[in-house]
């Protein structure tokens, strides 16, 4: 597989990918998560529980399912914001070596004088919940505005004060009060702000939490079930992409460490989808110029928010390189066959069948007949590898037999 990957470098990126919205990116995970650990050391919780607590962190908002909640957790005192806590904590607590931080998200907008769905107020309610409840509502602060480095000390008395009006009420008053001391030192103000926030971010982390295979497919799979689950049309797809790409990566001989990489790759082709507007995704008619220019954007998301993973995972392009064709027709990148490695040429494949297979707002899912006329097709005009072609066409038992494993 190459180097190993470092568990908060990945989801430091990765949470990127939670903040897409109307406003652009917004980085509030990223936000959460510093503000989290800066209250973390000021409270002298242990090692253990501060990475437990940037687990939580960081991925905090993993179960908000559409664009129109996401806005609505931006008003500060937002009602009934505990859905998205517990699909959150269903969707972590099935990834090992996050399991710590699944209690922390489902409690993290429980309010300290209580009337939550847990039962649970003042010191019942686990302490990372509370930190990431309070440098939550921060963010959403200094969202609202969008101060930059440059402006925000002549504002952060007002976040402060605002804040402290709802101490004891919504926040443990002696976090409210810990806010209060660290919020005296300006650089944190300008972390928070600044483009430097992600290299500040991993400073405070600490050290290196090496992934091993097994954890960095768990982490895969993960964000595949967050994306897959912005529509009932896709849920699975990812998976079924990375089941299809690595058959036929195996079948066509690539190596064993590549067809590992493949499947993450499968996993994490669609991660710029986060980017879409739901209305966009969901639509049962044709889509306007406009509509399908948002479309074109999820690829090259893709490719930035795995980009750092380049030097040392060659799955960055295989990911987003799954719309290209091979006579340069088709998005985001516009490369043609001597630009895409067999790796791209079996997901571009890979993708399109599984989608032809599935349900779609706008047409029944086809079958393997029909799908497969499309693709041949597509291989005769020159816009797909004939080889990978073949190597599906050849394949029809034993990919119905994974599909059916999927499902």
């Amino acid at each position: 597989m190459g180097r190993s990957v470092d568990l908060v470098w990945l989801l430091s990126n990765l949470s990127l990918a939670l903040d897409f919205s109307h406003r652009g990116l917004l980085r509030h995970h990223q936000r959460v998560a510093l503000l989290s650990l800066r209250l973390a050391e000021a409270a002298r919780m242990t090692p253990d529980d501060k990475i437990a607590l940037f687990k939580a962190a960081i991925i905090h908002d993993l179960g908000v399912v559409s664009w129109a909640e996401k806005n609505r957790l931006d008003t500060f005192d937002v009602q009934d914001p505990w859905p998205h806590c517990r699909r959150g904590y269903e969707l972590v607590g099935k990834v090992e070596i996050l399991q710590e931080a699944a209690e922390l998200i489902l409690h993290h907008h429980d309010r300290w004088l209580g009337g939550n769905p847990s039962g649970k107020k003042g010191a019942e309610i686990p302490l990372g919940s509370r930190i990431i409840h309070l440098a939550d509502r921060v963010s959403v602060l200094l969202t609202k505005e969008e101060w930059t480095e440059q402006e925000i000390l002549n504002h952060k008395d007002r976040i402060i004060r605002e804040i402290e009006l709802q101490a004891g009420r919504l926040f443990d008053p002696e976090l409210v009060c810990l806010l209060r001391e660290v919020a005296r030192n300006e650089s944190l103000w300008f972390d928070l702000t600044s483009p430097f926030l992600s290299d500040s971010l991993r400073l405070w982390a600490g050290g290196e939490f090496l992934l091993s295979p097994d954890q960095l497919r768990a982490v895969a799979e993960l964000f595949a079930r967050v994306v897959d689950a912005k529509s009932p049309f896709t849920y699975l797809h990812s998976k079924r992409v990375a089941v299809v790409a690595r058959f036929l990566a195996e079948y066509l001989g690539m190596k064993e460490g590549d067809l590992f990489l493949i499947e993450l790759a499968g996993l994490l082709h669609d991660l710029g989808k986060l980017a879409v507007p739901d209305e966009v995704l969901e639509k049962a008619g044709p889509l306007s110029e406009a509509e399908f220019n948002l479309i074109k954007t999820h690829p090259y998301y893709t490719y930035w928010l795995l980009k750092p993973l380049d030097g040392q995972l060659p799955l960055v392009r295989w990911a987003a390189y799954h719309h290209e064709k091979l006579n340069g027709q088709g998005y985001p990148f516009r490369l043609t066959g001597a630009e895409l490695c067999l790796g791209a040429r079996v997901m571009a494949v890979s993708d399109i069948f599984t989608a032809l297979r599935e349900d779609r707002p706008y047409r029944a899912s086809l079958s393997w007949e029909k799908a497969m006329r499309i693709i041949a097709d597509q291989a005769e005009q020159g816009l797909l590898d004939r080889r990978v072609v073949e190597a599906l066409r050849d394949s029809r038992r034993e990919l119905e037999e994974l599909w059916l494993e999927v499902s």
